[in-house]
């Protein structure tokens, strides 16, 4: 039987037993035998190209050699510098000439006074004992360059020169700028004193030059080891200078560039001195001793404080030498300052007042607030309440009132 279009029905069973019989005979087929290698032993042979006929040719031996550290055998010994060529001396306090009389600068003072001694003047003074509280530490000065007053009068550009953590980096309150002391025994002062122990770090109140840097300045003997700095600034286009003296040790060179804040020196008692501290000057316009100017108008006053400036003159008009001028806290009646106003006697080493200001007493690092200024003229008091602002000038007029009638 035939399907028309087709293959035959017995073809058709003829493949597949055909396929059926070829699969049987494939899985009829013998498993091949499995062969188990088991590792032996193998002696090791001694080749020709081994490391130790390599060695017995030469190889290497016009080599040069690696170097060898020895073992160290011995306990351990720190190294030592070999001794210095140059002779170093201690530092030691240089006694004063003693055949030199009026020193310049009192015994190193503390405030804690327990009955203060008004300051000597001819003039008759109401007397107002020092009342404030005892400082407990000095605070951190502004920052300079600083110039905060509205018309642009200050210029407060130089930092202090001994650092806050110092013993004492502001003026002596009894020998002030343009003062003589207080029982008018020494010469009149050209600058400020900082009292501290020898060896405090002396710093650059601005970024210059150093134009002297050596003992005899200017050919005296008085201001002892000497740094004196042309700064990089002016003023009205006058050359601005700092100096520093009594130094135990010079740190800088002539012509050395310097910035602010640099170390140039040692706290010393070098020349005429009755105790160890750094007398800091501020000079305008040239490097002479007439050229000096208070340096509380030109250094950066502490923080939460001001300055105070004044004139103290007679009914004519005239500036009053060598007076008391206190500084009392309006609110707590507490003292904060005393000074003593400029003394101008004519001669070559005159004190100068600033050309803005046309001072003749500063009080500087008053805390900020109102306070009263109090002076004696003539034997009659007079004072003026003013208000204190952080880093300005403040400046204050006394004088006693013009007569009536001019007479």
């Amino acid at each position: 039987m035939q399907r028309s279009g087709g293959f035959p029905v017995f073809f058709l069973v003829l493949v597949v037993i055909g396929a059926f019989g070829a699969l049987v005979f494939l899985n009829a087929r013998p498993v091949p035998e499995l062969r188990v290698i088991v590792p032996t032993e193998a002696q090791p042979t001694q080749a020709e190209s081994s490391w130790q006929s390599i060695l017995r040719e030469g190889f290497g031996g016009e080599s040069t050699p690696l170097p060898t550290v020895p073992l160290p055998t011995g306990a351990f010994v720190p190294p030592t510098l070999p001794p210095s060529s140059i002779e170093l001396t201690p530092f030691a306090p240089q006694v004063a000439d003693s055949s030199l009389v009026q020193p310049n600068f009192a015994a190193t003072p503390t405030r804690a006074v327990a009955s203060p001694t008004p300051l000597s003047t001819t003039i008759p003074l109401t007397v107002l004992p020092v009342t404030r509280e005892a400082r407990q530490f000095q605070p951190p000065p502004l920052v300079p360059p600083l110039s905060r007053d509205p018309l642009g009068r200050d210029h407060f550009w130089l930092r202090r020169p001994v650092d806050s953590n110092a013993l004492n980096n502001r003026g002596l309150f009894y020998y002030a700028y343009g003062s003589d002391g207080p029982e008018n025994q020494w010469r009149i002062h050209a600058g400020i004193d900082m009292p501290n122990p020898i060896g405090e770090t002396v710093r650059a109140a601005g970024s210059g030059t150093i134009v002297y840097a050596a003992e005899n300045f200017q050919s005296t003997y008085t201001y002892g080891k000497t740094v004196f700095i042309r700064h990089d600034f002016g003023y009205d286009g006058q050359p601005v200078f700092t100096l520093y003296a009594h130094l135990a040790a010079i740190l800088v060179f002539e012509g050395q560039t310097i910035q602010a804040g640099d170390p140039i020196g040692l706290v010393g008692n070098t020349g005429r001195v009755s105790g160890p501290h750094v007398h800091f000057e501020v000079r305008v316009g040239e490097d002479t001793y007439g050229a000096t100017f208070n340096p509380l108008l030109w250094m950066v006053p502490y923080v939460n404080t001001g300055v105070i400036a004044g004139r103290l003159s007679d009914r004519s008009g005239d500036l009053i030498m060598d007076a008391d001028v206190t500084v009392r806290n309006y609110g707590t009646g507490l003292v904060t300052d005393t000074t003593t106003t400029y003394i101008y006697r004519g001669t070559a080493v005159d004190v100068n007042a600033d050309p803005i200001w046309q001072e003749n007493f500063v009080i500087g690092d008053v805390p900020v607030g109102r306070h009263e200024v109090v002076a004696t003229i003539n034997g009659e008091r007079v004072s003026q309440v003013v208000t204190v602002v952080e880093g300005t000038t403040t400046f204050v007029e006394l004088s006693l009132a013009a007569p009536p009638n001019g007479s």
